[in-house]
Formats: C-alpha cells, structure tokens, sequence
C-alpha cells in the first residue's frame, strides 16, 4: 500500500533531452492524446493512428535523478495515463526556453482520478501545472505487435545516413514508397528505398559497407535459416511512412524487422553520445566560473532513448509494379552505387557516403535520364 497517496513521482534536470523525445510524436497528431506507461524501468510515450501505425518512445529511469513507483500491489502490469501530447510539449518548450538556470522538472501521478503533474523549478521560480487525464479503454497495441517467430528479414543501419535518405526520399514528391532488399552469397547486399511518384519510380541505394548497413539478413520459409538470392518487396503509404522521419533524426542506429504478416517494426536507438539535443545551458553562476558553457551530461548508465515503430504494409501491389521495382533495381547491379564514398579524384572530401538515384518512366516503359552524379550527403 502506498505511504504518501503518490503512485509515481520522478525528477530531472534533462528537459531539453525530454523534449527531444517528445518531439518524435508530433507527427503523429499533435492535439491527440498520448499513453503514457508507468513502471519500475521508465516511461514509455504512446501514440497509435487508425489501427495501422503505432510509435512507442521510452525513457528509462536512469535519466530521472530521482524515481520513485509504487502501485500498491505486486501486479507487474504498468500504469497507464493518457494526457494530451500538445500539454506535454508545451511545457517542456517553455522551460527549455530558460537561457539563464537549470530547470528541474518532477512530474507525479496518484493514480486513477488525479492529474498528471509537472513542477519546474530554478534557482528563483517553482510552477507547477496540472493536466486532466484520460480513461484508457481497450487494447493499447492495436494488435500492432510484430511477430517474433515469423520474422522474414531484418537489417540494421546507421541513422544518420538513413535520415538522409528518407530526407531526399520525401524531395521525390513520393506518395507511395517500397523496401528493397536482397541479399547476395558474396556479402554485396542491396537496401534501398524506392519512391514512386508522378515523375514514375526512383530509388536511394543506401551504401553497403558495414559500417553503415551492418546487417541485412533475409530468412527461408523456416523463419530460421539465412538465404542468399531471394528479394524482399515491401509497399508502404508515404504519408505514413514519413512520420518516423523525426525519431530517425535522432537515431545512431536503426533495426528493420517484417513479419510474415505484413507488420514492419522499426527499433530506433539513440544512444547518448550521438543524440541530437539542443544544447544545455549552464546556470549564470556557473558560466562565470568557467571558460566556456558545458553540456549538462547524461547519467553514464543511461541507455538513450529508444523507439518503435510499428506500419502495416500496404495491400499486396500487383506483378507489373513488382516487375518495374526489379527493372530499376536491376540497373543497378551493372551501374554500382559507390558503397563507402566517392571514388579517388572525384572528389577532395574523401569518404563521404552517397547515394545512386536513378528514376524509371512508368508510362513509357523506359527509364529516364538518371542524375549525372551521385548525390553526395553530408553530415
């Protein structure tokens, strides 16, 4: 039984990490609500669209300097909360605004009835803003879940190479967008990304040196063993699609896994090291005592924040559009894309990935004029 009435009570001085995180649901709707999970590890933000997508971004315990749970039970299941996601941000925009101090940030819930609570306090001001919570009836995966034992491939990639990717995916117009992967006994594996647009099918070769694409492994009919030669063709709404295009920005690497059914799940991690936070400003006190302003650090034991994803593909596409998706790919086993930058004398910057874009006439039947160059992207 609970001592002090409070089911869950946590603080931190990390808001600008916080509200990183919580930038990744805003594609998702950003006057919905959101489930907010409460356990002995951390919290868990979830946003679910139309039975067909779901994102769920978790912050562990290890970022809160102080945590405190207590349910009143020994049920291991989490509490949930559901508040609005604009609520949330606004809050934690407002106090990341503050150039001058350190914020710390308690949020507490006391359970069913009561409101989520966030204090912030600096060396001169303490507010404390209180939001109305939501009964959350039904399932809260939508049966979005992925399939473990039926898993038909997965890869792994490096995230800021795949952000730009599906950067100069969305610059195609695309409206609908496909997963490529095949790979080969002689380790030459092939993941692209393919937008088919008004302008017909183009696709961005990710590089397929290990340091970027360090896994690509499609799996035979037993779900188990590893073949070589066979194509995975996966079709997705754009528009959705694009949606994680945020937590990808963040991302230092990025897991693709499809199911046999149809349900692509994609873990994004980012680890602490290479997240993308805007800087923390030191206090006033603090900036006079040193050279310069010092990143606030995170605790050594904190794991980054970690998303999921989870898409339903698209109803199965046709022979025709598969036939195209083979053509254009085709094209680019006899015409390689660079795999780890490009090549000596074209260019002084050295290493530098990049990608081959190359787009196919849909209506002509006929490919058109590929770029001149590979597009460089830096980073």
């Amino acid at each position: 039984m609970r001592r002090d009435g409070t089911l869950f009570n946590a603080s931190t001085v990390h808001i600008d990490h916080i509200t990183t995180a919580l930038n990744c649901l805003i594609p998702f709707g950003i006057k919905e609500e959101v489930i907010i999970f409460i356990d002995n590890d951390g919290l868990s933000f979830a946003r679910e669209l139309n039975h067909v997508m779901r994102i769920q971004l978790f912050l562990a315990r290890e970022l809160f300097m102080s945590f405190s749970y207590d349910n009143g039970n020994d049920n291991e299941e989490p509490t949930k909360v559901c508040v609005k996601i604009s609520h949330l941000l606004d809050s934690f925009n407002v106090a990341n605004r503050n150039i001058d101090d350190v914020v710390e940030c308690t949020m507490s819930y006391d359970g069913y009835g009561s409101p989520f609570v966030l204090i912030f306090e600096d060396s001169t001001v303490s507010e404390r803003v209180e939001y109305s919570t939501y009964l959350v009836q039904g399932s809260t995966n939508g049966g979005l879940e992925i399939d473990r034992d039926q898993v038909i491939f997965e890869c792994i990639i490096k995230g800021d190479v795949l952000y730009a990717a599906m950067n100069e995916l969305k610059e195609t117009g695309c409206k609908e967008c496909y997963l490529f992967a095949k790979t080969n006994d002689n380790g030459d594996h092939v993941f692209a990304l393919i937008s088919d647009s008004q302008l017909g099918l183009s696709k961005i070769r990710l590089p397929n040196s290990r340091s970027i694409l360090e896994k690509l492994e499609i799996y035979d009919t037993d779900y188990e063993t590893v073949i070589h030669g066979r194509l995975v063709i996966a079709s997705f709404d754009f528009n959705l699609f694009d949606k994680m295009r945020m937590s990808i920005r963040i991302a230092s690497k990025v897991l693709f896994k499809m199911d046999a059914h149809g349900l692509l799940s994609v873990n994004i991690l980012s680890q602490t090291d290479d997240v993308l936070v805007s800087e923390t400003r030191p206090t006033i006190n603090r900036a006079r005592s040193l050279d310069g302003p010092r990143q606030m650090q995170l605790p050594r034991d904190y794991p980054g924040i970690v998303v999921e994803v989870c898409l339903i593909e698209r109803e199965q596409f046709d022979d025709s559009a598969k036939r195209n998706i083979e053509i254009l790919m085709d094209s680019g086993e006899r015409e390689k894309a660079a795999s780890s930058g490009i090549g000596a004398g074209s260019n002084s910057r050295g290493n530098i990935p990049t990608f081959h874009r190359e787009e196919i006439d849909l209506q002509n039947g006929r490919r058109a004029s590929p770029f001149k160059n590979d597009l460089p992207l830096f980073f």
